[in-house]
């Protein structure tokens, strides 16, 4: 029986119409066997860093060190991998208030102190005496490093810029823009000002040729994101591959692009999967922490409806399965995503920002935007749908009204409906196989 994640919960999919002119084809979640032992798989990738020294090696000489962690937007160890680590740093000659552990927050909101404390480690990181602070793109103290070769401002986190040695932890998941998230990402857009993610994400940047999900080589993205990086100290990474619901499926230390590039080899087999014809309707499942907003659980819509290879047909649905307890968003660049999305048709803000920065949070409302220029996007048992209300975006109680509504109007010229149900629309990346649909194309950026 075809099931999706909402958050924690599986929803089996069984109100479809019993139908011989309805086509069902069902997506599980990628087969990555989750780590039988991960504190055995992190002794034994810490001990054995790819294309470094070990990290206490790096941290001889150095005075200070910043490790940087994600925010609450993904799901990590951090835990088990900061103690580790800060154990590393202490056989070096770092430990103490000498090490900042700083929680990338970028233009999500603030951490709040006991939040802040779990997400940075928990009890064990605290009880060892660092320092933990946030990096959030307004209201953080920021240095300046200058700008890259194509003219991206640096601008971080001055936690990271000052520390002689900067470690990232991250996850290596599919991104629309820089192709998978993990290596250097952590710190060039985590623990980066609003200057710097703003140029970043300037619809007419993340436009061109090159940026795309899973695509690491010739990403114009990806290769600014590591131009910020070699700005800094960073050196180290601890980087985990996420199996079903975000289980550790593999972790891996080292060189932050080598580890990036390393577990991305590991996901791509997994989490691609290609398909023979588009379909009608798509029912996406949203797993946490990714179901908490709409900022964040419309990435899925934007992997299913973006690009040549898209496996929903034109004037499709996309189906997003998530409560969204977190509603819309509610960090300054989630509340941007949501007054574009409100202010402007789909066409005047695609067109809108081809032309201008959108600012932080911009680039999401941009890429909704085009995926709702050629389909319908809902979200299916939201806890608060009013607040979906004039941003384009449908709302239904449950999965079977959503398919109760679209598959009448589907079945209307008497074809066969596809519907396709994909189990973790997060990991999960679909595509036509080796054909573009003829009606679109990629958006052209200017220049």
């Amino acid at each position: 029986m075809p099931w999706v994640w909402s958050g924690d919960r599986r929803l089996t999919v069984h109100a479809l119409p019993r139908s011989s002119t309805i086509e069902v084809h069902f997506v599980p979640p990628p087969s990555l066997a989750p780590a039988t032992d991960l504190q055995r798989s992190l002794r034994e990738a810490l001990a054995r860093p790819l294309e470094t020294p070990r990290l206490r090696e790096l941290a001889r000489g150095a005075s200070s060190a910043a490790i940087a962690v994600p925010d609450a937007s993904r799901k990590l160890p951090v835990d088990a991998i900061v103690p580790a680590l800060l154990e590393e740093l202490a056989g070096g000659g770092i430990a103490g208030p000498r090490v900042t552990v700083v929680v990338g927050c970028g233009a999500h909101r603030a951490t709040l102190p006991e939040e802040r404390r779990r997400l940075a480690g928990g009890p064990a990181v605290t009880a060892a005496g660092v320092r933990l602070a946030d990096a959030q793109a307004q209201s953080a103290p920021h240095r300046c490093l200058g700008s890259t070769i194509l003219g991206c401002p640096i601008r971080l986190s001055a936690d990271v810029v000052t520390a002689d040695l900067v470690v990232s932890v991250g996850v290596v998941e599919p991104h629309l823009y820089a192709g998978f998230s993990g290596g250097v990402k952590g710190v060039a857009i985590g623990c980066a000002a609003e200057e710097t993610i703003a140029w970043t994400h300037a619809p007419a940047f993340i436009s061109r040729p090159g940026v795309d999900l899973l695509s690491l080589e010739g990403n114009p993205f990806q290769d600014t994101l590591r131009e910020i990086a070699a700005a800094t100290s960073l050196r180290y990474a601890v980087n985990a591959a996420g199996a079903d619901a975000g289980a550790v499926s593999r972790i891996a230390a080292g060189s932050p692009t080598a580890v990036q590039e390393a577990l991305a080899r590991h996901l791509r087999p997994a989490c691609l999967h290609e398909v023979e014809r588009p379909f009608d309707v798509v029912v996406a499942g949203i797993p946490a922490p990714k179901h908490d907003n709409l900022y964040q659980a419309s990435r899925a819509a934007t992997y299913l409806g973006l690009g040549p290879r898209s496996p929903v047909k034109d004037g499709g649905l996309i189906v997003l399965c998530g409560d969204l307890p977190g509603s819309l968003g509610d960090g300054p660049g989630e509340r941007r995503f949501a007054d574009l999305l409100r202010g402007s048709a789909p066409d005047e803000l695609v067109a809108r920002g081809l032309r201008e920065p959108l600012g932080p949070g911009g680039q999401r409302a941009f890429v909704v935007a085009r995926v709702l220029q050629r389909c319908h996007v809902a979200v299916a048992g939201a806890a608060e749908p009013r607040a979906l209300s004039g941003i384009g975006v449908g709302s239904f109680s449950s999965v079977g009204r959503a398919l109760a509504a679209a598959l009448p109007a589907a079945h209307d010229d008497a074809a066969r409906v596809r519907v396709l149900v994909i189990a973790d629309a997060m990991s999960t990346v679909v595509r036509l196989r080796g054909q573009e649909r003829a009606s679109e194309g990629d958006v052209t950026a200017p220049g």
